[in-house]
């Protein structure tokens, strides 16, 4: 029978690396969600509250899933 690979645990460079990935993730999509709500009133003519509303809660939320990864990132 053929055993996979044990691998080591990452190492803290590569933790650390993992982490600011995930947070540049959030951070990117908190802004693609805010400045989608802020253009779409804009271009279409006409405002849109739940969806203001919405996408600043998505960003709220995606920030504090940031803040709360980057806070964990090892010296």
């Amino acid at each position: 029978m053929i055993e996979p690979p044990a691998y080591p645990p990452p190492g803290k460079a590569a933790r650390n690396e993992q982490r600011k990935a995930i947070a540049t993730t959030c951070n990117a999509t908190a802004v693609a969600f805010l400045v989608s709500a802020l253009l779409q009133p804009l271009v279409s003519g006409h405002a849109n509250a739940p969806l203001v509303l919405g996408a600043l809660m998505g960003f709220v939320a995606l920030q504090g899933a940031l803040h709360y990864v980057l806070y964990r990132v090892e010296d």
